[in-house]
C-alpha cells in the first residue's frame, strides 16, 4: 500500500486500509511516500498481485510524489495487478481521476469500481467504504 499525505488524515486512511485488509488475511506493507525511500516503495509494489493508492488532491490533481511512484512502475512495467483508489479532497478531489488515468497505460491492471473519497477527515462512512474496498480488493 502506498500512500501520501499532507496533513495526516490520507496517512489515517491508509492504515484503517491496512487494518481492514490484516484483518482478511492479508499481509501488508505500508509505504509513506513523502517519507520513505521511492525505490523500496516500487520493489515493494512488485511483491504483491494487489496495491492500494491512498492520495490527497493537490492543487486540482494529485500529490506530486503519488505520481512519482506511478511514473516509476509505468517505467518498470508494472502490470497484472488489482489496484484498490482512495481520495481525499476537501473541496474538489480530483486524485482517483489522476490516478486511474496512469494506471490505465498500464498493462492488466483492473481497478477496482470502488472508490473511496474523503472530503478532509474520515468520517464514519468513510470507514464503511474502506471495509467494503478491502473486501472487494480481496474477493
Amino acid at each position: 500500500m502506498a500512500f501520501g499525505t499532507l496533513h495526516g488524515n490520507t496517512g489515517k486512511a491508509a492504515r484503517l486500509m491496512a487494518d481492514e485488509l490484516k484483518a482478511l488475511g492479508e499481509t501488508v506493507t505500508l509505504i509513506d511516500l513523502a517519507r520513505d525511500d521511492m525505490a523500496l516503495a516500487v520493489a515493494e509494489a512488485f511483491r504483491f498481485d494487489k496495491l492500494v493508492l491512498a492520495c490527497p488532491t493537490y492543487d486540482g490533481n494529485f500529490f506530486p510524489k503519488m505520481e512519482d511512484f506511478l511514473l516509476h512502475l509505468k517505467a518498470k512495467a508494472f502490470q497484472k495487478r488489482k489496484v484498490a483508489l482512495i481520495e481525499n479532497g476537501s473541496w474538489a478531489p480530483m486524485a482517483a481521476k489522476g490516478m486511474k488515468a496512469y494506471l490505465e497505460q498500464m498493462k492488466d491492471i483492473a481497478v477496482c469500481d470502488t472508490v473511496v473519497t474523503i472530503k478532509s477527515t474520515v468520517s464514519e462512512a468513510n470507514k464503511a467504504q474502506i471495509k467494503a474496498l478491502a473486501q472487494e480488493l480481496v474477493g
